[in-house]
């Protein structure tokens, strides 16, 4: 349940100067001064009053901490969760307003977690002291001890309602061993889990959010006075948490992130910022290192932070929070120079183009062309397939196949010759289906990872690049592909249409660059008179599109001629050697790497739509598919040496 934000605040506007006196009341401050509304800070220790009410903000800011509370603040101190404040403010300032979803648990077919509780947190707390967290901060974060002693982290929608229960031993866990796991039923089951954010029940929507990566670094921070934290529910490389709350989190004007000390950490904050959006994004920088009594002590997050540097220094890394950098310049002396093989992207699935190219980088642009027949759509969703099979997100718009067209052809490639049948019609003509077990399992592995812009919405590009900002933020696309431009609607009169494909091409370098995404283009070539290879300034329309793109690559059919060969006239060898292929692929430029015309030939398996230049890619296993299979189906080329043209 969302409370709208401009009707929170109408009920202060209506409490107006009553917010003073209510906010002291409720947090019993000492030394308040009733005429100037002023009092001893209570978030950290002081002798000279500094916590000062603003009539413009309705809250209170202290100028020693640097803290800002509200009403709702005050309440939520006081043990009540957000939603039990907003209740308590609204009975206040008399807004009427339905708060029905209070404590009702919507998701039907849900497991929620049934926990059984110990009688006393003795053991639990004091684990959590030897962490630096008291007590009072347990109590409020609602964490309990089961019968075996182990923590229980219980996270709570904006319901209220309990959706997930975390284990945790209360001591320290030898290297190897389970950390932490689900609350099981008592068949041994785990209970659902869905991606909730850890505390976000009592968090303030008008106040700035803090999101940590740890149960226990939320912990620290409430411990050190901000209590407007919360805390991702898994490892920072799972980020499905961020479109199952993305209408919560769209509240928050201001979001600061803390990540990890660490790799994963680092490139956790780099995406996270760029999901959520810079504009209100800071970053959180943890000490790296202690120095005391000589010796040198890492610190790898905000609770180990707390155990050595106290509370006070845990408060001071979370207000000095830097903005994320949004400048239109940057001091080259401060680009680190990144090695190609430092560079994150995404694999073909072809290992003769994955050696030449390494990967498809993020933060770049891809031009993909061919003649009609050349394999284009197969080769591009088999892309497609290798992104899913890697973990990674995908996005599709394309006008050459209905949706429905583009769902068929994406199953049989992940389905592979196991899970397809062949079928004959009345005069013994051979198809293909992938069997409905296959498609359920597809359907089921991939649900929330592969999305497609739907055929009846418009194809104007900026209607497009909505499309891709929503689902690069929402559900951490990483490979995007448009298919193909001449579908596009660039906005392109008679007299403007070269400069219109310019600008397309520059958006959608621009757009890769500030998502750190893959982007691939299909572009036609022009019609070829005496040869079917597509070259650098081929493609159909401005030059500025193989020159303005990163990669260009095209793809064509072998002909027949050139399967045969050309024989010498002797009837001795070839002076042409036939090509065993079926497609050539040539890179025509490449700007990343600084090469060109690098060529691979490779074979296409027309039941399942794939394309191979060796027995392992043939087989190859989609993650979707766990089966175990004793046999194999032949591979249908003898010689399956691959083989490199110029």
């Amino acid at each position: 349940m969302i409370i709208p934000i401009e009707t929170i605040e109408k009920a202060k506007q209506a409490l107006g100067e009553q917010n003073a006196p209510l906010i002291a009341e409720i947090l019993s401050l000492e030394q308040y001064d009733e005429a100037n509304h002023k009092a001893l800070c209570k978030f950290h220790d002081e002798h000279t009053p500094s916590f000062i009410y603003n009539p413009k903000e309705f809250n209170y800011h202290c100028f020693g901490c640097g803290r800002n509370v509200d009403i709702l603040d005050a309440y939520m101190h006081s043990g009540k969760t957000y939603i039990q404040a907003v209740q308590a403010l609204f009975k206040r300032a008399g807004i009427q307003y339905a708060f029905g979803e209070v404590g009702v648990k919507t998701h039907h077919q849900y497991a929620y977690p049934v926990p059984v509780y110990a009688d006393n947190c003795e053991q639990a707390y004091a684990y959590l002291a030897q962490r630096g967290i008291s007590a009072a901060t347990a109590e409020y974060l609602g964490l309990r001890q089961d019968k075996q002693g182990n923590i229980l982290i219980q996270y709570y929608d904006t319901n209220d309602v309990l959706c997930v229960c975390k284990v945790r031993p209360s001591r320290r866990v030898d290297k190897g061993k389970p950390k932490i796991w689900y609350l099981k039923d008592e068949k041994g089951q785990p209970y659902d889990n869905m991606p909730l954010l850890y505390n976000m029940n009592k968090v303030n929507a008008s106040a700035p959010l803090l999101i940590t990566c740890g149960e226990f670094d939320c912990a620290a921070a409430i411990e050190a006075g901000w209590i407007n934290a919360v805390s991702i529910p898994g490892g920072d490389s799972n980020t499905q948490w961020v479109s199952h709350c993305w209408e919560w989190l769209e509240q928050f004007s201001e979001i600061i992130i803390c990540p990890d000390n660490d790799a994963s950490g680092e490139k956790f904050g780099k995406e996270i910022v760029s999901r959520l959006g810079s504009w209100r994004c800071k970053i959180a920088e943890v000490p790296e290192f202690l120095e005391s009594d000589g010796r040198t002590y890492s610190i790898n997050d905000l609770n180990e932070a707390l155990v050595r540097l106290g509370k006070e220094a845990v408060l001071k890394v979370i207000l000095a929070a830097k903005d994320s950098p949004i400048q239109s310049v940057r001091d080259l002396s401060d680009i680190e120079d990144v090695d190609l093989d430092q560079m994150d992207g995404l694999n073909i699935g072809i290992d003769g183009l994955d050696r030449e190219l390494m990967r498809l980088f993020y933060g770049t642009l891809t031009i993909f062309s061919g003649m009609p027949g050349s394999g284009k759509t197969s080769f591009l969703y088999q892309i497609i397939c290798q992104a899913l099979h890697d973990g990674l997100n995908c996005w599709l718009y394309s006008k050459e196949l209905p949706d429905w067209m583009s769902k068929n052809w994406l199953n049989f490639i992940l389905a592979g010759r196991h899970n397809i049948k062949e079928y004959k019609t009345w005069n013994e003509s051979s198809y293909y289906k992938v069997t409905p077990d296959a498609k359920l399992a597809i359907d089921d592995y991939y649900r929330g990872r592969w999305f497609i812009y739907r055929d009846d919405l418009s194809s104007d590009l900026d209607d497009l690049i909505a499309s891709m900002t929503d689902v690069v933020r929402k559900y951490g696309c990483k490979l995007l592909l448009l298919d193909n431009l001449m579908t596009i609607n660039i906005g392109a009169q008679e007299n403007n249409e070269l400069l219109k494909q310019t600008e397309t091409i520059n958006r959608l370098i621009h757009f890769a660059t500030k998502y750190d995404v893959a982007v691939i283009l299909v572009c036609h070539p022009r019609k070829l008179m005496n040869t079917s290879e597509v070259g650098m300034y081929d493609i159909s329309g401005t030059a500025n599109i193989a020159n303005l793109a990163h990669r260009t690559i095209s793809l064509r059919r072998v002909t027949p001629k050139e399967k045969e060969g050309e024989p010498n006239f002797n009837g001795k060898g070839y002076k042409v050697k036939p090509c065993k292929y079926d497609v050539l692929c040539t890179v025509i430029k490449d700007r990343i790497r600084g090469r060109a015309s690098y060529q691979c030939g490779m074979y296409y398996d027309g039941p399942t739509r794939r394309f191979f230049t060796n027995e392992g890619e043939f087989h190859h296993q989609y993650s979707w598919d766990k089966t175990r299979y004793e046999e194999k189906p032949p591979y249908p080329i003898k010689d399956d040496e691959s083989e490199v043209f110029g």
